[in-house]
């Protein structure tokens, strides 16, 4: 498949013309038992050197890539795309090879430090937060999203309204569980892609958190779109049976 498949470019338009916000592609690397981290917090590498590297093409192919406090303050990540330097890369294929994505982060209260990786100028950066968070160590540093608190974390609607403001169609998340978890829950996910690799943790982290499913009747079901090899791992694409 292409990369305008895996990330759903001919549904874009539907999405945005029926909800009013961008298409949200949920990706996410976990063993064949769900874990997406070991029991410490350990987490590189469980999937491929290939599979990594086609994250970043799918990175490329949408207009913003969207994680939880929780993963930057574990991870501390950088999020931008890396460019035609690593061999296994071909960014001719996007729409825009030399434009990075912007880099978001769904931080409630502010908690992304001003020396962060994502706060670096290799690729634009807005932090979202609460509206009576204290954001003041970001001014000058990042943009900032301020958006109404929700039950739990934040107004995620209002969220994707502001992304959609900022021309962004396509939102590429890639987690936390938590944050996935509430994505899920409010039915703003329109694609998934998962990694899976061929190990087994038994412990640790899951995938998928609190996505407000209690029991079997409610499962979310999806349909498969592509199944396919990613180096020693498999991927799995699929969109929610709606």
């Amino acid at each position: 498949m292409s990369v305008d498949d895996l990330v759903g470019r001919n549904e874009w338009d539907d999405v945005i013309t029926r909800y009013g916000r961008p298409f949200v592609v949920y990706k996410f690397a976990a063993t064949l038992d769900g874990r997406i981290a070991a029991e410490d917090g350990t987490s590189q590498w469980i999937t491929s050197a290939e599979s990594r590297a086609e994250v970043h093409l799918l990175r490329a192919g949408c207009h913003a890539t969207v994680v939880g406090s929780g993963t930057q303050q574990a991870d501390n990540p950088n999020l931008a795309v890396r460019g035609n330097d690593d061999p296994r890369l071909d960014l001719s294929i996007v729409e825009d090879p030399k434009k990075q994505p912007l880099r978001v982060i769904v931080d409630s209260n502010a908690r992304t430090p001003a020396d962060a990786k994502v706060c670096n100028d290799a690729a634009p950066t807005l932090v979202v937060v609460a509206e009576d968070a204290d954001a003041s160590h970001l001014e000058n540093v990042v943009d900032v999203l301020r958006v109404k608190r929700a039950d739990k974390g934040l107004d995620l609607p209002a969220v994707l309204r502001g992304l959609l403001e900022r021309d962004v169609r396509a939102v590429f998340l890639e987690g936390g569980p938590t944050l996935a978890g509430s994505f899920i829950a409010q039915k703003l996910v329109d694609r998934v892609v998962n990694y899976v690799a061929p190990a087994l943790l038994g412990s640790g982290k899951s995938g998928l958190e609190d996505a407000g499913i209690r029991t079997i009747t409610d499962i979310l079901r999806l349909e498969l779109v592509d199944v396919a090899r990613s180096g020693s791992d498999v991927r799995l694409v699929a969109r929610p049976m709606r």
